[in-house]
């Protein structure tokens, strides 16, 4: 009996020998995304390939399917139940694939709340449940931190919120910000801008760490042309007293001219075109989409097409300000960038009065970095001479990004021309990893049409998960866990054979590299990463040994069934972690890998 069980424990530690030979090349060697898709998929291909010949065929082949279907069933709820409860503790972190379907399910979570707060608004009430859904998917969400300001007076009415946690204040511009309304959880604001396009009378300010939902005009007026029952809620809406008062008193409207923007409106909305707004902010769209090609500073706006430079000129408003206004201060969260369209600025660090001053003239953009990587600002912005701006805001770039590949195309080069590695590094404080981490997950983030991340919320979220190393490692031994399970079985048999060790090795290697350098990039040291593999080996190698001894005297249908939860486990370990990690490096070689590892697991087989 001991020499038997002293091979599974052998045969265990070989086959996730792997582990730590990946974590040691990952202090070494960081792969392209394409190298690591590559090596996770084949392991992937020869995972399923030894599974399938060395313990699904026998099994079959002996006529205990049945058992070997009620195992693998049994094993994959009891995978996918514990890795549910590991992701939670953050073990979500160790891998990109794990990460992104954390977060997905969240916004699933939220998703039923926010079709709740959203049928409150009167223009959404007893909208069908198929309308309303299409507001909610449209929604996306805010974090504002204490003290950020969510609107300011004057700025486009492009947003309409939803608070779902937290407290915004609303303020009046003059009479030193005195305080108008104080708005809590599941109440909605900037209705009424929202719906006419007039721009902001008063200033929102988030008065608590604050989470919002938010709609954007555009994507709500896309769902009224198809949604006829939103379509005649919002012409009764658009005809109520709330309206036309807001319309006199706040943007000093006469009440014939809100009649005839009222009729101008519901005859925009029956045909199907966006509403006008009822009163214009000042814009300058040509003249800025011909200064859009001299900008300095921002060099990824001068090679685009003439509809992109459109566009964009089409979400831009100017503002004047007198010498001396502050447009940010450092350290400030950065919603939007500035051009100089005419004035000056210069650029402070009240932090190192060593450092010089930077003056920045006509056609100058500042604040576009910690734009661009959502960072707060790293200096602080006045006005040297009465100038005047023009504004972008991040959530209506966000929205361009949506539509336009040619921008994403162009965001994406400028992110990997390393001036934005070079600044997240000098003015943020990261290190050469994080920073190219920072750069990768942003580019990614794009490709899937999502929104870039934030710098400010990646060292938050990072700090925030102090406890996480240990939820990786429970994670990662998880992962190993079936391939234990797998050793331990096969020695029911009268040997271990050479493509099953194989697969397993194969398949371990890549996913210790790629988890270890996630690890590293959740500040993980590469010794305390190195020690945890090495740690999952040797418990690999004990479940081995142990699974053997329970089930050592059991009848060939009970083999049959712990053999269908091994094979389960590792199948379902396999479709959710290693191939979407895989797909998310790059999905242009994961097939053909895939095949790869299969046929090599095939040909250690062949050599039995």
């Amino acid at each position: 009996m001991a020499a038997p069980v002293l091979m599974a424990f052998l045969f265990g530690i070989l086959s996730a020998c792997s582990f730590p030979l990946g974590a040691l090349s990952s202090g070494a060697w960081k792969p392209r995304d394409r190298s690591l898709a590559f090596l996770l998929a084949f392991g992937g291909g020869a995972l399923l390939a030894a599974l399938t010949i060395d313990l699904v065929s026998p099994a079959v082949e002996e006529g205990h399917f049945p058992f070997l279907a009620a195992g693998c069933i049994w094993g994959s709820l009891v995978f996918v139940g514990l890795n549910h409860l590991v992701n939670e503790r953050g073990g979500f972190l160790r891998k990109t694939s794990t990460l992104l379907h954390y977060i997905r399910r969240q916004e699933r979570k939220r998703f039923k709340h926010l079709l709740s707060q959203m049928q409150r608004i009167t223009v959404f009430h007893d909208l069908p449940q198929e309308e309303a859904e299409k507001l909610a998917e449209a929604a996306f969400k805010r974090d504002y931190k204490k003290g950020d300001l969510v609107y300011r007076q004057g700025d486009p009415s492009n947003h309409l919120y939803v608070i779902e946690t937290g407290e915004v204040e609303l303020r009046a511009p003059q009479d030193d910000g005195q305080e108008l309304q104080r708005l809590k959880a599941n109440d909605a604001f900037g209705r009424i801008g929202f719906f006419t396009g007039t721009p902001r009378a008063s200033v929102a300010v988030a008065t608590a760490d604050t989470h919002l939902w938010v709609l954007a005009r555009p994507a709500f007026e896309h769902i009224v042309e198809t949604s006829p029952k939103l379509a005649e809620a919002l012409q009764e809406f658009l005809q109520g007293n709330e309206v036309a008062t807001e319309l006199q008193e706040q943007q000093g409207l006469t009440p014939t001219q809100v009649k005839e923007w009222v009729v101008m409106a519901i005859h925009s909305v029956q045909e199907g075109r966006a509403i006008p707004s009822a009163v214009n902010l000042e814009e300058k769209k040509q003249e800025f989409a011909h200064a859009l090609q001299h900008i300095h500073r921002v060099p990824l706006f001068q090679q685009l097409p003439p509809h992109d430079v459109e566009a964009i000129a089409a979400c831009v408003f100017t503002k004047r300000h007198d010498k001396g206004h502050t447009f940010f201060h450092q350290q400030e969260p950065a919603d939007r960038m500035y051009i100089i369209e005419q004035g000056e600025v210069a650029l402070l660090d009240p932090q190192n009065h060593t450092r010089s001053q930077v003056t920045l003239h006509e056609n100058d953009a500042f604040g576009g970095m910690s734009f661009f990587t959502g960072s707060r600002h790293a200096v602080t912005a006045v006005a040297t001479t009465d100038t005047t701006v023009w504004v972008l805001r991040k959530r209506d770039f966000e929205s361009l990004l949506k539509e336009s590949p040619t921008l994403v195309r162009a965001v994406r080069s400028f992110f990997q021309q390393g001036e934005i590695v070079n600044y997240l590094q000098q003015k943020q404080g990261f290190d050469p990893t994080k920073a190219a981490h920072w750069v990768r997950t942003a580019v990614h983030s794009m490709d899937l049409d999502k929104f870039i991340p934030s710098a400010a919320d990646m060292t938050e979220t990072i700090k925030a998960r102090q406890g996480a190393p240990f939820a990786i490692l429970l994670g990662n031994v998880l992962d190993g866990i079936p391939g234990a399970l797998v050793v331990g079985t096969s020695m029911y048999h009268t040997h271990v054979s050479i493509s099953l060790i194989a697969g397993l090795f194969l398949s371990n290697y890549p996913a210790a590299l790629s988890s270890s350098i996630g690890m590293q990039q959740q500040g993980l040291s590469f010794t305390r990463a190195l020690w945890m593999w090495n740690a999952v080996t040797l418990l690999t190698g004990v479940g081995a040994a142990v699974g053997y001894v329970f089930f050592a005297d059991a009848s060939p249908s009970l083999c049959a069934f712990v053999e269908g939860i091994a094979v389960g486990a590792s199948l379902t370990m396999l479709a959710e972690t290693m191939l979407p990690e895989a797909y998310f490096k790059d999905s242009s070689v994961v097939g053909f890998s895939t095949l790869l590892g299969f046929l090599a697991a095939v040909f250690f087989k062949t050599l039995q």
